[in-house]
């Protein structure tokens, strides 16, 4: 009995090792994903930041990596849809197709959001981007007002898969009026704070 305790102790100890790693190994990518992005906009050759914003650039502001915002998604597939012009923050409508939904919990709370797929045929080059664009409690506040981004390709989505908002990003208009960036559809509200992510850059 002594000998089946200890190995049941061994096991429990291994796998909660096991998990502190890998929880280590997530933070270690997130933190990795935000300081690339970090890097590519305090430079001049990559930086999409106005000219004058450049040099005292220091760094996004992020939430505190939260794994709750790490949740599990069920994939439908829209088989039948039609092409929609999507709302920018400029004059272009880039024409976008519902691509499919996708239904998770946050605290227990049903939600759905629809990713949409451009077929822009002047960029066919895009048409295996998948857009996910979305607003929450916490856009207008300390998030920007235009709503945040994720993204996904056709070949990454399946019947069940994860949505992270611990990656979520501002679109390039929060940074530069040069830029026009689609507005994301009412549907794609989310009624709860989205704490995870980029928050704001200025007013």
């Amino acid at each position: 009995m002594m000998k089946r305790n200890f190995v049941l102790l061994m096991m429990m100890v291994t796998c909660t090792v096991t998990s502190l790693e890998a929880q280590s190994d997530y933070k270690a990518g997130v933190m990795a994903f935000r300081d690339s992005t970090n890097r590519a906009f305090a430079d001049t050759a990559t930086s999409i930041l106005m000219p004058q914003d450049i040099p005292g650039f220091h760094g996004l502001e992020f939430f505190p990596i939260n794994e709750k915002f790490r949740v599990k998604a069920k994939f439908t597939r829209i088989k039948i849809a039609q092409a929609v012009p999507m709302k920018t923050s400029g004059t272009r409508t880039p024409p976008y197709k519902p691509y499919g939904w996708l239904d998770f919990k946050i605290d227990k709370k049903k939600f759905r959001l629809t990713l949409y797929q451009s077929v822009d045929p002047q960029r066919p080059h895009l048409n295996n981007y998948l857009l996910l664009a979305f607003t929450d409690l916490t856009t207008g506040q300390e998030c920007y007002g235009g709503g945040r981004y994720l993204e996904f390709t056709t070949d990454e989505v399946q019947k069940k898969m994860v949505v992270d908002f611990n990656f979520c990003y501002n679109p390039y208009c929060a940074y530069n009026n040069k830029y026009s960036c689609v507005i994301p559809p009412a549907e794609n509200f989310l009624d709860v704070r989205i704490e995870a992510g980029v928050k704001k850059f200025h007013e």
